[in-house]
């Protein structure tokens, strides 16, 4: 089998967009996110979903971020940081306005579909890392530096 020349292909990254009309607003919606715009959106997501405790993602705040970083990362809505800081309101208002369901709409169902499983995939990663012999022994290890066990601090 003859071998073809990489550079002979002339690929072209998928820089697509559809527009989604909303009270007079042209929204645009991204047909492609590129790899690591989507690394960066399943970190956030995973960062802001997990419990105070940090031992799980909490189901409910993953389906709340997921939905607000996808809106963050596929459109060109520009959210203020006041606004960001609380993402229970603007989550009802992304979902309570039907606004979000026709932005996924237009999103292409494999490319929604490869976001949402690297994000399940990933926190399921996690738990059972967490839940492994090393997971167990990292959380062990840093509890017991945590201690600071000092003889004469401890006198």
């Amino acid at each position: 089998m003859a071998k073809v020349p990489f550079t002979k292909l002339n690929l072209t990254k998928n820089q697509e967009i559809q527009v989604l009309k909303w009270n007079e607003q042209d929204i645009e919606v991204k047909q492609y996110l590129p790899i690591n715009d989507k690394l960066n959106l399943i970190a956030s997501v995973i960062n802001a979903a997990h419990d105070s405790n940090k031992n799980y993602a909490n189901p409910v705040q993953t389906d709340v971020f997921t939905s607000l970083e996808i809106i963050f990362a596929y459109t060109n809505i520009n959210f203020t940081e006041k606004q960001k800081e609380d993402p229970a309101k603007l989550y009802d208002l992304l979902k309570g306005s039907g606004l979000y369901d026709q932005v996924v709409e237009l999103i292409p169902v494999k490319e929604y579909l490869e976001v949402c499983e690297g994000i399940d995939r990933s926190t399921d990663a996690i738990y059972a890392y967490q839940n492994s012999i090393f997971g167990i022994l990292d959380t062990i290890s840093t509890d017991y530096s945590d201690l600071q066990l000092d003889a004469t601090s401890i006198q």
